[in-house]
């Protein structure tokens, strides 16, 4: 269990991006980060992660202070794939995804992969489609297999919490719901506990168990029913104009978005549109 105790943080002591933020995530389930650019959704994964200094509040994992962790502690129980996916020296795929052992090997500075490391290295790399890339030069993959090169570096630390930064960002349809359906089967099978940033709110709907939507750094509304079915609180939080309505094919509920009319552009465009 993830505990977020009444929050307040950020990257300015004296304006907190993130403010008095509570709620719990309960071990095993897929929690979604939900809210437009600037609601401070990245921040909180910082402070989760105990990258960022809290200015009150308290963060808990597992009834414990994440303070009280060291960090080699707190990686063994939590990895963490952000949105960065540039590497500056020349790895090799799977020189990458080994990176993840790190916290487990006791001669650091050395090759000390164990055969239990190599198993674990392999397994995650076939799990994730990369394998066949592992000889490959990182920076010369596409964005998206730098992604799942990146979810089997976080999923080598064999976590039982799963800290995710737009884990769908570079990925096109196919791609980020495969992405999914391998964190949904991960979070059934191994009790994975999942804490993932989403824009594409459809997707949220449908993978997710839960939802945290944020706006100006506070928590506005929290719960995946709550949040889907309240249209008007969507249209304030985002912006837009949008109609919640059923999936045809699952019970779950998704979102049309309204385009503007075009009478609203000539306000923005009267040169251009008329001429």
């Amino acid at each position: 269990m993830i505990e977020v105790c009444n929050v307040t943080g950020g990257y300015k002591k004296h304006k907190p991006t993130v403010k008095s933020v509570a709620f719990t995530v309960e071990k095993g389930s897929f929690c979604t980060l939900l809210g437009p650019n600037g609601s401070g959704k990245t921040t909180l994964i910082r402070l989760m992660m105990g990258v960022l200094p809290l200015t009150a509040g308290e963060i808990k994992l597992e009834q414990k202070s994440i303070s009280s962790y060291s960090a080699t502690q707190l990686a063994q129980k939590i990895a963490v794939m952000t949105q960065e996916n540039q590497i500056g020296l020349e790895f090799t795929v799977r020189e990458i995804v080994a990176l993840g052992r790190y916290p487990f090997q006791t001669k650091r500075f050395l090759n000390s992969e164990s055969p239990y490391d190599k198993e674990v290295i392999e397994r995650v790399m076939k799990r994730t489609d990369v394998w066949r890339y592992r000889h490959h030069s990182f920076n010369a993959l596409s964005g998206g297999e730098k992604q799942r090169v990146l979810l089997a570096k976080s999923l080598a630390q064999e976590p039982e919490y799963l800290l995710l930064d737009e884990p769908t960002n570079h990925l096109d349809v196919k791609h980020a719901m495969e992405l999914l359906h391998l964190l949904k089967e991960l979070q059934r099978e191994e009790n994975l506990t999942i804490v993932a940033i989403l824009h594409d709110l459809n997707i949220a709907a449908l993978f997710a168990d839960d939802a945290i939507l944020l706006k100006d750094g506070e928590v506005y509304a929290r719960g995946i029913e709550e949040i889907f079915s309240d249209q008007q609180t969507l249209q304030h939080v985002y912006g837009v104009d949008l109609h919640v309505l059923y999936h045809p094919g699952v019970h779950k509920r998704q979102l049309a978005y309204v385009p503007r009319k075009k009478r609203r552009y000539y306000k923005l465009f009267p040169t251009y549109i008329r001429s």
